[in-house]
């Protein structure tokens, strides 16, 4: 009897370790345990249900990018598509990058000089900085963000950023998106934006470092992280 039980028990393990090892093979748990991979992702698709790989053309509105599979989008270079799409604005140059289901990418591109007071945005967003160097600025406080930085704001919390250094940014931004948002919409937005900012600065609300005190804490800040800040001050816009 002790047998037999012995023998069960083996055979129980056995194929609890084989069907461990066939679920492996196809799946495996990410946060909820729901991610699962198949070993084809296109079977039982007819040829017809799959989208071919084509380049999608930069327009006026949006960049160039790779149609890779249905919904699965590529942009091989941010920094290529910067210069094929954008809208030069007093807080930067503002360009769209890929609009997905629930979120959208952009870029911002922060010039030499420029000096953006903290301000609140609606909705949160997480930036990280592709290349070059700033400064975050939150509550009065000051961080540098360097090539490979990153940091997250929450809704409504006032953020600015300032540029004294003489190479300037770009930042990549990722935010949830509303309904109907869209490449056309959000450079029709973008140009209302810069119609807006350029009377704000005509109204005396500064931009640019040139344009604030000598005694800004943004200026003594700026001085104490860059000795040729100095060279910052002569750019003009």
């Amino acid at each position: 009897m002790k047998s037999g039980l012995y023998t069960l028990f083996i055979l129980a393990a056995l194929f609890s370790c084989n069907q461990k090892n066939e679920k492996s093979a196809d799946a495996h748990d990410h946060d909820d345990g729901s991610h699962t991979h198949a070993h084809d992702s296109t079977a039982g698709k007819a040829p017809s249900e799959i989208l071919e790989k084509k380049v999608v053309a930069a327009s006026n509105v949006s960049p160039e990018y790779v149609q890779l599979a249905t919904n699965v989008e590529v942009i091989p270079n941010v920094k290529d598509a910067v210069k094929s799409v954008g809208v030069l604005t007093h807080e930067g140059v503002f360009g769209p990058l890929l609009f997905a289901e629930n979120l959208r990418s952009f870029f911002i591109e922060l010039k030499p000089g420029m000096f953006l007071s903290e301000h609140p945005h609606p909705t949160e967003s997480i930036v990280y900085t592709i290349s070059g160097k700033w400064v975050l600025c939150s509550e009065g406080k000051r961080q540098v963000m360097e090539t490979g930085s990153s940091f997250h704001f929450g809704s409504n919390m006032p953020t600015g950023w300032e540029a004294p250094f003489v190479e300037g940014a770009l930042l990549f931004v990722v935010k949830s998106k509303t309904e109907g948002e869209a490449y056309e919409p959000y450079m029709k937005g973008l140009l209302e934006m810069k119609t807006s900012l350029d009377q704000e600065r005509t109204n005396g609300n500064p931009f640019y470092f040139k344009e604030l005190k000598p005694d800004h804490p943004a200026i003594l800040f700026a001085r104490s992280v860059n000795p040729n800040f100095d060279e910052v001050l002569k750019i003009n816009y």
